[in-house]
């Protein structure tokens, strides 16, 4: 038990010196090959913590060998034509005509994901965005409106998602479907060719078509 302790300690000090001279940034904020480096460095200690038959030399030498590829990496980056093969690029994935499809499908996301991560850069409606850049982090970078900037938005609670209905946000929000259908028709749209469409409580439509702009309106639905 003393010597697994003790093992312990020396590979939890050789991880803070590596982590501490590899940077500061959170794990949200890490590029792709910063988090495989990491995830590989937990693994590599845990092993010889535990397992008394492996020297410890083994592990420390293991976690300095992926301190020295994170260093070399970083150096690659320094060209702008590696950093794009390493971490990817940036993506536009909101424009004046709205939510940009394509450019989701490029980065295996849905509409859901990127309302998310509105909502985690504290913006809840399209309105209030003029451009919106998913990072190579996986943080959504954002240009806001400006127009809309002293306006109080409320939270717009999307009933359509990628040609489907949204069930779950129906049912709890009290929305009566049939006027739903009924804004869909007069909006002269199928179903399966809206992106969002969003309605808030001031009753303020999002509605985005596919390869059509992007257009807010107020309606009239009954919800709570």
């Amino acid at each position: 038990m003393i010597i697994i302790f003790l093992r312990a300690i020396i590979l939890f000090a050789v991880l803070l010196f590596v982590f501490r001279l590899m940077g500061k940034r959170q794990i949200g904020e890490m590029e792709p090959f910063e988090l495989v480096i990491t995830l590989v460095i937990s693994e590599l200690a845990c092993i010889p913590m535990a397992d008394r038959s492996i020297p410890i030399t083994f592990g420390v030498v293991a976690i300095l060998t992926m301190f020295v590829i994170h260093q070399f990496i970083l150096i690659l980056s320094r060209s702008d034509k590696m950093q794009g093969i390493i971490n990817g690029k940036p993506v536009m994935v909101i424009d004046p005509n709205g939510i940009d499809i394509e450019a989701l499908k490029q980065l295996n996301m849905h509409v859901n994901d990127l309302l998310q991560a509105m909502r985690a850069a504290e913006y809840f409606s399209l309105e209030e965005i003029i451009y919106g850049i998913m990072e190579t982090n996986g943080q959504l970078t954002v240009v806001a409106n400006k127009q809309m900037e002293d306006k109080q938005q409320t939270l717009p609670i999307p009933v359509v998602l990628e040609g489907k209905w949204n069930e779950q946000n129906i049912t709890e929000n009290g929305f009566d479907k049939k006027q739903l259908e009924q804004l869909i028709a007069s909006e002269n749209v199928k179903l399966k060719n809206i992106i969002l469409l969003a309605v808030d409580q001031n009753n303020r439509m999002t509605l985005q078509k596919r390869k059509s702009k992007i257009y807010f309106k107020d309606v009239e639905v009954t919800h709570k």
